[in-house]
């Protein structure tokens, strides 16, 4: 449709099972779980992310769009 598209995946408790066992889960505010979906989200051409942690989120994103951008080749 030529729109952007919006996630709302922040916090969900199932995130905490698909954290591999032996690793701590957290709780239903760890943010690991929603970053990673998040990042997911954008790869999938997502631009509009409703979030808890905004910080966290703001520096995820900026960290995928600068590896996105050089073409995956990080800077030393």
């Amino acid at each position: 449709y030529g729109r952007p598209i919006m996630v709302g995946v922040s916090r969900k408790a199932f995130f905490g099972s698909l954290i591999p066992a032996g690793i701590d889960r957290g709780t239903e505010g760890n943010p690991v779980g929603t970053i990673a979906a998040s990042l997911a989200a954008a790869a999938a051409g997502a631009s509009l992310f409703r979030v808890h942690d905004v910080a966290d989120h703001v520096a995820a994103l900026a960290v995928f769009d600068a590896i996105r951008n050089r073409g995956g080749r990080m800077a030393d």
